[in-house]
């Protein structure tokens, strides 16, 4: 009956963490769905104005190591809600925002919340998952919050030929406190507590290393992707939200075997699968004109988003749980380095080039990511098994503590 008990227990813990996070990516989905049709045609941005606002979008970001150290005293489970509730303030600032400047303020408030609130949730669910399960129980999580973004897409597709834009900004700030009130039924997480200071190791450069090609795959999908269909393709907003939905259908279905795929291949061999995948996928990017392609490399692009888990599931096989979370930080500040430098200096490319330029040099870079996690495997330069950390006061290190979200057979 005990293990009755604490089982129920850990069911409740993971459907809380799983109900807070389907409203907070609800809230970012239509968020989402409308910002590149509210920046390019409401208030009429540029290709240089839009990359600049990019750029202070993905500050907060670069800044993630000192955020986590200024926040290291809060629990995870407090600051998880914290994070939630910033968020969801910052998207609802976006309905009273008429110019430039106002923008970056509610994107600088927004997108604190956002890198914060992503690094907390990625924490808990690494500490607390069996090695083995640490893919699929992300895979569970990403699956959950592409249901979300498809309940948002779905609700700009529906409503976006009847609703001004900015009417969307209060909806989707008000799915986010509702995840933010939810989640203050989260527990705290077991084990020992994250050191209060900055945590960046040579021993973890590869995962330094792997974020920064992720980072630049991300954000030039984020920033001239979007921008692209919009500008070049006149891709309407409820077209975009169509998209948007299509890749996000594909993703609930997708994302669970993509985390136990990850489990099964190990974390190099999944990203150099994902990062040879995107060099071909910017590469028709840069070189074809066709609407239609553009609209199945865009869905393509987004399926292949879910092997950033291997990034995650790389961190925790290499870095010791006490230094988790700060290391998480780190991976984020080093992934957003591209994310403030590309889209400004792409955004200047791109007026002086065109977008060709841009897309090319985006897939050479993922292309070295994918050649260095080869390179990695083949030299077997990296542990096989995890990191263990040090256990929890009290406990025997015979006997592993349960894990918070164990993998059902």
């Amino acid at each position: 009956m005990a293990g009755d008990g604490e089982q129920l227990k850990i069911d409740r813990e993971f459907r809380t963490l799983f109900g807070s996070a389907l409203l907070a990516f609800l809230s970012f989905g239509v968020f989402r769905a409308v910002y590149a049709n509210f920046a390019g045609q409401e208030l009429g941005i540029g290709p240089g104005q839009f990359g600049l606002l990019e750029g202070f979008r993905e500050l907060p970001g670069l800044l993630t190591i000192l955020l986590a150290v200024a926040t290291g005293r809060f629990p995870e489970h407090r600051l998880y809600v914290g994070c939630t509730a910033l968020m969801a303030a910052g998207i609802w600032l976006y309905a009273g925002m008429t110019a430039f400047s106002g923008v970056v303020v509610a994107t600088l408030v927004m997108s604190v919340g956002f890198h914060l609130w992503f690094i907390v949730q990625e924490a808990i669910v690494l500490k607390e998952a069996g090695p083995a399960a640490r893919g699929t129980r992300l895979g569970q999580l990403n699956s959950a919050q592409a249901l979300a973004l498809v309940a948002g897409t779905a609700l700009v597709w529906l409503l976006g030929a009847r609703l001004p834009v900015r009417a969307f900004f209060p909806i989707a700030g008000l799915a986010g406190l509702a995840g933010a009130a939810l989640a203050l039924r989260l527990k705290p997480v077991s084990g020992g507590a994250d050191p209060n200071r900055f945590v960046l190791k040579r021993q973890y450069l590869s995962y330094y290393v792997f974020n920064l090609v992720e980072g630049a795959r991300r954000h030039m999908v984020l920033t001239f992707a979007t921008f692209a269909l919009v500008r070049i393709y006149g891709t309407p907003v409820h077209v975009m939200a169509g998209l948007m939905l299509v890749h996000s259908v594909m993703a609930i279905y997708t994302r669970p075997y993509i985390g136990r795929l990850v489990d099964r291949l190990g974390d190099l061999r999944a990203l150099r699968l994902k990062f040879g995948l995107v060099t071909l996928v910017f590469l028709g990017y840069a070189l074809v004109r066709n609407a239609w392609v553009a609209y199945g490399l865009f869905v393509l692009d987004n399926v292949l988003v879910g092997f950033a888990i291997a990034i995650s599931t790389h961190a925790a096989r290499i870095v010791p749980r006490q230094e988790l979370r700060h290391t998480l930080a780190a991976g984020s500040t080093v992934n957003h380095i591209f994310g403030v430098a590309i889209p400004v200096f792409g955004g200047v490319l791109w007026e002086w080039f065109g977008p060709v330029v841009p897309f090319l040099m985006g897939a050479a870079v993922v292309a070295l990511g994918a050649a260095y996690a080869w390179w990695l495997e083949a030299g077997r330069r990296l542990p096989d098994r995890p990191v263990a950390g040090p256990r929890p006061a009290g406990s025997s290190a015979a006997a592993p503590a349960e894990p918070y979200f164990p993998s059902r057979t």
